[in-house]
């Protein structure tokens, strides 16, 4: 979701130094995350980042969304830019003003394009769920049982460990039908996941 460009080329390149740096950022700091979405899919499916995805995608648990926005700073060590979007109004169960997303940038360089490479949800649980939206002009409320972001796992990749649901196949399989195995190329990520939803 975070951008137009596919994962190839520079940008598949980035990608890859990006999901690995801020991996290791999250460890240090114990922040519990998952790979999500078409990243998961990617992973999990064909063990790489899917070339015709245009961004990387991270969940955290809202418990943990402080001690995201205070390692910004190493994220910006590390030479990407970030910004938090927060909810602007009262949204389903969400107040104004809670972080709802940070998204990761490349940074501009003379000679270098700026990529928005990676969206992290902040998602938040209310009973056996976990809630988020998607869409700032049109939001879409979404969500997902807890189990999967509750209990997870260490999936080896590209030389690295990442943390995925623990019942990797059954999130991917709730997430996006039981013909999660087979490529889809073309997606919209407001409405075409098997997520429950509901346009507010």
């Amino acid at each position: 979701m975070a951008g137009k460009v596919k994962l190839i080329g520079a940008p598949r390149i980035q990608a890859y130094r990006m999901l690995h740096t801020i991996g290791g950022i999250f460890e240090k700091a114990d922040i519990p995350y998952i790979l999500e979405a078409g990243t998961l899919l990617g992973v999990v499916r064909e063990n790489r980042l899917l070339p015709w995805d245009n961004d990387l995608d991270l969940t955290v648990t809202s418990e943990f969304a402080d001690e995201l926005i205070k390692i910004r700073s190493k994220i910006h060590e590390s030479g990407y830019r970030t910004r938090i979007r927060r909810y602007k109004r009262d949204t389903g169960p969400f107040q104004k003003g809670l972080p709802r997303l940070l998204k990761i940038q490349t940074t501009r360089f003379k000679f270098f394009k700026q990529y928005n490479l990676m969206d992290i949800f902040i998602k938040y649980k209310v009973g056996e769920y976990y809630y988020w939206t998607v869409d700032d002009k049109k939001p879409v409320l979404k969500k997902t049982p807890a189990e999967f972001y509750d209990q997870r796992k260490y999936h080896s990749f590209d030389g690295r460990l990442f943390q995925v649901p623990l019942k990797s196949e059954e999130y991917l399989r709730y997430h996006y039908g039981p013909d999660w195995r087979i490529p889809v190329k073309s997606w919209n990520f407001r409405l075409d996941d098997h997520c429950e939803r509901e346009q507010l």
